[in-house]
């Protein structure tokens, strides 16, 4: 994905019936990604994996284009159980 100079996208994510996993790979540039009250800087080369259960916010504070890529996993959280 291409994320725009300056850009901001934030998601409302809160508790889910499924454990979902995201991981977010920094192919080129600069993105700040806001987890609940966590910040990360990632840049160039730089991979977050969070679970995704508080708010969630991406933000590109540099003046040129990022490229990144998403993996989004949601696991069964009854099958974990048993």
């Amino acid at each position: 994905m291409v994320f725009p100079p300056g850009e901001r996208v934030a998601y409302e994510t809160g508790a889910r019936p499924d454990v979902t996993h995201q991981q977010v790979w920094v192919l080129q540039g600069m993105i700040e990604v806001t987890l609940g009250a966590e910040r990360f800087e990632l840049r160039t080369g730089d991979c977050l994996a969070m679970i995704l259960d508080r708010p969630i916010a991406y933000h590109n504070p540099t003046s040129k284009p990022a490229r990144y890529a998403v993996v989004i996993v949601s696991t069964d959280r009854q099958r974990e159980l048993s």
